[in-house]
């Protein structure tokens, strides 16, 4: 599953400074399409619920538009990927010194809409993953899902920094990852299916 990271002294400074690091190809093309599919299958058995936002789980489809499962409830079909993630972890944790203990898993899909236009597709509105301080979430890892993403399916995800923001593409295999109290971050509109496993990292 994910390969090592390894990261270099300008990822360090980068991730240290709030933003955001990139890596592609850390799951193969056979990979991701077994993960795409896997999700899939969930979503049309119904095992897939609708996402919520805040302390209060809120449940708002103009703010975020996802299904989800926790990977302990469908570990039958993703039982790779919690080791890939704890391997990610010994590597922050080594690389960055950042003392991560845990983690939890999620993965998300977004419908997508018929006729392929973004204007029209869900995302997710502006947000953090923690709040300042917070030892609950401490580092977030995205990994992409999605078998053969284009530009024009939208979907990017949107980081805000202080010198602008920065669209990322969700391509298959790609792995994203930041410190989750510090990066202020979206997911634009989608246009075709968009699927992602997701963890948050505790301190």
């Amino acid at each position: 599953m994910l390969r090592s990271l390894d990261l270099s002294d300008a990822e360090l400074c980068s991730l240290g400074q709030g933003e955001p690091v990139l890596r592609d190809d850390m799951l193969s093309a056979p990979e991701v399409l077994a993960c795409a599919m896997d999700l899939d299958g969930l979503h049309a058995q119904g095992r897939l619920r609708r996402a919520a936002m805040g302390r209060g789980r809120i449940q708002d489809l103009r703010g975020r538009g996802d299904e989800t499962i926790w990977a302990d409830d469908a570990a039958d079909l993703f039982e790779g990927l919690s080791p890939a993630f704890h391997a990610l972890r010994l590597d922050l944790n080594e690389s960055a010194w950042l003392g991560l203990q845990g983690f939890e898993l999620q993965l998300a899909r977004y419908p997508g809409v018929a006729d392929g236009s973004p204007a029209l597709g869900m995302g997710y509105t502006r947000h953090r993953d923690a709040l300042a301080g917070s030892r609950r979430r401490r580092a977030t890892a995205i990994l992409y899902l999605n078998p053969s993403w284009t530009e024009r399916d939208g979907g990017c995800l949107r980081v805000h920094l202080p010198s602008g923001s920065r669209d990322i593409q969700p391509i298959g295999g790609r792995l994203v990852f930041f410190l989750s109290d510090l990066l202020e971050h979206e997911v634009l509109p989608c246009g075709a299916i968009r699927r992602a496993a997701t963890a948050w990292y505790r301190a």
